[in-house]
């Protein structure tokens, strides 16, 4: 496990996160590398935005967002505190700048930084590679996810989507909320986020031509960038969670969407998607190096684990 250097010691860090966002397990993904100790604040969406606000009106963001089309509510959302949790230090709010903040400042000969682990030649690569996946594969994914639960599959997939707070532990009114809201908050989603049914199978086009792209690159070295872990695996691995269907038993932390959620459709895709050289490399990434030997974070909870 990578050693916390002494002056972040008196850091806490609190790591605001969509239980079953893949995004939001880039973020966690690049906690279990490092080793870093941190409390995780499971929520849901919309209901997210009633605990992020707080953080962004205080105004310690000191990183331009990459994505400008993001809300500046979004998760994942890493708070980081002093030791007595009284004085919010600092806020980053895109899986990105988390994966750089962690790479910055828990980088060690272990666990070296994630930008530059396949030689700083590297780099630039591994950066286009990441920006790549999030605005591509990330996208797509989403999509399908959404599409596929509340649109193709909507009258089997209603309760596993009304349930996730629930199967989580995200807090018992939390997960109230969510069961009795969750068809109109689904319909907010895909309103807002401007999800079509006529982009399903394009979103499934783009994940296939990622994957595609994905296994040429692993024709040629073990991983993604070279022959070490980068974040550019961490990236398509988290991103890809969904669409492969990574069950809690092949190495996904928390309580994966029921299969019997996803339309039949979308089971045979993430069939196929698995036996590509991607989607082996990314259900080795779960298996082999998901984790570390790092103990899981801490779960945050407010009174009788309302929330």
């Amino acid at each position: 496990m990578a050693k916390i250097p002494p002056k972040e010691g008196s850091q806490v860090y609190l790591l605001l996160s969509i239980a079953f966002s893949h995004f939001n397990e880039k973020g966690r993904w690049a906690f279990a590398y490092y080793g870093v100790p941190y409390t995780h604040h499971l929520l849901l969406p919309w209901l997210h935005i009633l605990t992020t606000k707080p953080i962004v009106e205080q105004g310690v963001c000191n990183r331009e967002p990459r994505d400008t089309r993001s809300s500046p509510f979004s998760t994942p959302c890493l708070a980081i505190y002093n030791a007595s949790r009284t004085n919010l230090r600092e806020s980053v709010h895109d899986s990105h700048d988390i994966l750089v903040y962690l790479s910055e400042k828990f980088s060690s000969p272990e666990h070296v930084n994630l930008y530059t682990s396949c030689g700083p030649e590297k780099e630039e690569e591994i950066y286009t590679l990441e920006k790549r996946y999030d605005q591509g594969l990330g996208v797509a994914v989403r999509d399908i996810f959404y599409l596929d639960v509340l649109v193709v599959n909507k009258w089997r997939a209603m309760l596993p989507f009304a349930l996730v707070g629930f199967k989580n532990r995200v807090g018992i009114l939390q997960s109230l909320i969510w069961f009795l809201l969750s068809p109109l908050l689904g319909r907010m989603i895909t309103g807002v986020l401007d999800i079509r049914l006529e982009r399903y199978q394009n979103a499934m086009e783009t994940c296939r031509e990622e994957f595609k792209h994905a296994s040429k690159l692993l024709e040629t070295s073990k991983y993604l960038a070279g022959d070490c872990l980068s974040a550019a695996d961490i990236t398509f691995a988290a991103l890809s969670f969904i669409v492969l269907g990574i069950t809690h038993e092949e190495g996904y932390q928390l309580h994966e969407f029921p299969s019997n959620g996803w339309s039949s459709q979308a089971r045979a895709f993430q069939q196929e998607l698995r036996a590509t050289k991607a989607g082996q490399h990314v259900l080795r990434l779960f298996k082999e190096e998901r984790y570390f030997g790092t103990p899981l974070p801490r779960q945050k909870r407010t009174v009788l684990g309302l929330w």
